[in-house]
């Protein structure tokens, strides 16, 4: 019994602010005389007022818009501050300690975003000035204001490394411009949400801050690496086979027919790619990608290689009876040796035994083939360039020494040995270029 005593005593002295309460407290606000809201809401003007503001970014909410040097973010904005005109007694309004409010007749923060780009400022309106913005009203007159905000702001990219680059643009959150009596206080900061990795492009968000001019503005930065898979698998990895494949055109045999043909469409390939990075990358002649440079110098090696090609076709079908300069029986010589010494050596104890034996002996004459037989097919044609490159390279051969058993230097023989001395030579190219262009992408 003494228990409901106690109770119906103390359910009268406690009350809840109903909707009625919150009006009148609301109509009393705005209907103060003495309130602008173009006026700074220090009772003393002389101080200063602090503004705590928290500016919070996700990953998956970043996006680089490259080719027009833009960025898209979205962040939630949290500020505060103290009104030190907008305060009541909560007991004349149901003990109401808080009031939810929105409109543009109390005064807020206007804050500015000034973006650095290429030694000048630029200046852009924080959006969510606004009036849809919904703001908390405490009894002792602090104000908390949020707001999601999507911002586009201006920033230079450096696609160097690109895909393998890591972007980072900063921001100035300013009201230096606003007043000498505003400034952030030292609570404020730009953080980022952690364990947000849903950025499909990008990973590895970094943001730090610095408050500078006393306070009056805070500096964002913020940073992030690209995921270069996509692009490893849809343009690196295919100019890299492309430009080995390119190599191969000197193992076809020279009167297959198809060694140009070969050649050339595999270098009209790269201007696919060409376009492709292109696409994908601001028109910047100060930050030139290493991968656009790479492919440029895939496109110079394929066309190196229609032009050797094309000299080397013209050597392969000139006539056997020109004579075949110093220059070209040297490189089928070097040639010789890299292919196999054995070969060279067995060339040239034919020749010494042949020598020695020709005082002895009388000279045989050469047989000559019927002249139903002296057409011969592409892989007769190719089986004797073989074997004519085992004749030691700058001795002249006449046709006594041809049936002595000598094999006679042609034109075939010069173009088998500069196909494979070119093979070697764009082979080792393209294994410096890989390295050149991968090996400081895996360091970083």
């Amino acid at each position: 019994m003494v228990n409901w005593l106690i109770i119906c005593w103390i359910l009268p002295v406690i009350s809840c602010a109903t909707l009625q309460d919150a009006e009148n407290l609301l109509q009393t606000l705005k209907n103060r005389s003495e309130y602008d809201r173009h006026i700074t809401p220090l009772l003393d003007q002389s101080q200063t007022l602090e503004v705590n503001i928290t500016l919070a970014v996700s990953a998956s909410d970043i996006e680089f818009i490259e080719v027009e040097n833009k960025v898209k973010i979205r962040a939630d904005v949290v500020t505060e501050w103290k009104d030190e005109t907008l305060h009541w007694n909560s007991s004349d309004y149901g003990n109401l300690d808080q009031l939810q409010i929105q409109g543009d007749w109390i005064w807020r923060p206007s804050t500015l975003i000034r973006i650095p780009m290429k030694d000048s400022k630029m200046d852009q309106t924080l959006e969510g000035d606004s009036e849809e913005l919904e703001m908390i009203l405490n009894r002792d007159g602090r104000i908390f204001r949020q707001a999601s905000l999507n911002l586009f702001l201006f920033c230079s990219i450096d696609t160097t490394n690109f895909p393998f680059d890591k972007q980072s643009f900063s921001f100035t959150l300013s009201m230096s411009t606003l007043g000498p009596n505003l400034k952030y206080s030292n609570m404020s900061a730009c953080t980022y949400i952690e364990h947000d990795n849903g950025n499909p492009k990008w990973t590895n968000l970094q943001v730090s801050y610095e408050l500078v001019y006393e306070g009056s503005d805070l500096m964002c930065i913020v940073s992030m690496k690209r995921k270069p898979l996509f692009f490893v698998i849809n343009i690196i990895l295919p100019v890299v086979f492309l430009g080995y494949l390119e190599v191969l055109v000197f193992v076809i045999p020279a009167d297959a027919g198809e060694k140009l043909s070969y050649a050339v469409a595999l270098l009209l390939s790269y201007s696919v790619f060409i376009s492709f990075v292109s696409d994908n990358i601001p028109e910047d002649s100060d930050n030139v990608s290493d991968m656009f440079h790479y492919i440029i110098i895939q496109f110079f090696l394929g066309s190196l290689i229609i032009f050797c090609t094309t000299l080397q076709l013209r050597l392969y079908h000139r006539d056997d009876e020109k004579d075949i300069p110093v220059l070209y029986k040297k490189i089928v010589k070097f040639v010789n040796i890299l292919m196999c010494r054995s070969q060279v050596c067995a060339g040239s104890k034919i020749e010494s035994s042949t020598e020695e034996h020709q005082g002895d002996a009388l000279p045989v004459q050469a047989k000559q083939a019927p002249a139903k037989y002296k057409k011969t097919t592409r892989v007769m044609r190719r089986s004797k360039t073989r074997k004519n490159l085992a004749v030691v390279g700058d001795r002249s051969v006449t046709s006594d020494t041809v049936g002595a058993g000598v094999v006679k230097l042609t034109w075939h023989n010069v173009s088998s040995a500069i196909d494979f001395m070119l093979f070697w030579v764009f082979m080792v190219a393209q294994i410096v270029l890989n390295l050149w262009f991968f090996y400081p992408a895996y360091r970083a």
